[in-house]
């Protein structure tokens, strides 16, 4: 009995050492923490090969992102800025504001290629190639302290082409292009979540 007993103990205490011991899953901090960044001057995305609803849902969507991640993080919208936001800029607008930090986005659509389809009803829609580069600068020394892009091929409709220039004039741009703009903002903000993995 103790020798069956002692052989039982050995093989469960082998099994472990294995690797048989059940895994779990622990919830692990963000890679970038918004705390230390907060407050944090959003400025409204820009475009390239874009017009329309899309720069300003884009926008919304990133900062809905950002404190969804992490509640509690302040971040005030500054709107259009226009020229190029260098180091200048970026120190200039956080003494006007008084924010630590500076995030802002830029879409890139690209590669346009209308479709139209008559079989079994006429339908046109267009193929693009978006891109999301989004960037945040210490708004004291101008230095780019955090920067993350996305891009996807995607096939929509309410989008038409003016002069090379894919424009996004749906009544609803939520609605319209609110799966493809989550997605590729969704990705951007990885950093910003905690995530549950298996140890």
């Amino acid at each position: 009995m103790i020798r069956r007993l002692a052989l039982s103990t050995a093989a469960i205490v082998a099994y472990a050492a294995c690797g048989g011991a059940r895994s779990h899953e622990v919830l692990e901090d963000p890679n970038v923490s918004l705390a230390p960044l907060s407050r944090i001057g959003l400025v409204t995305f820009t475009a390239q090969g874009a017009k329309g609803a899309l720069v300003t849902l884009a926008t919304q969507k990133f900062q809905e992102q950002l404190l969804r991640a992490q509640p509690g993080t302040e971040i005030l919208e500054l709107g259009v800025i226009t020229g190029p936001v260098d180091a200048a800029t970026v120190q200039r607008l956080g003494k006007e504001h008084g924010v630590k930090t500076i995030a802002v986005g830029h879409l890139t659509v690209s590669d346009l290629k209308p479709r139209v389809r008559i079989l079994g009803g006429l339908s046109a829609s267009t193929e693009v190639t978006i891109g999301l580069a989004t960037k945040m600068f210490n708004a004291e020394s101008g230095a780019t302290v955090w920067s993350r892009s996305s891009s996807m091929r995607e096939t929509m409709h309410h989008v038409s082409i003016l002069n090379g220039v894919a424009v996004f004039d749906a009544n609803d741009a939520a609605d319209a292009y609110g799966e493809f703009v989550n997605e590729l903002v969704w990705n951007v903000t990885t950093d910003f979540r905690a995530t549950w993995v298996r140890r």
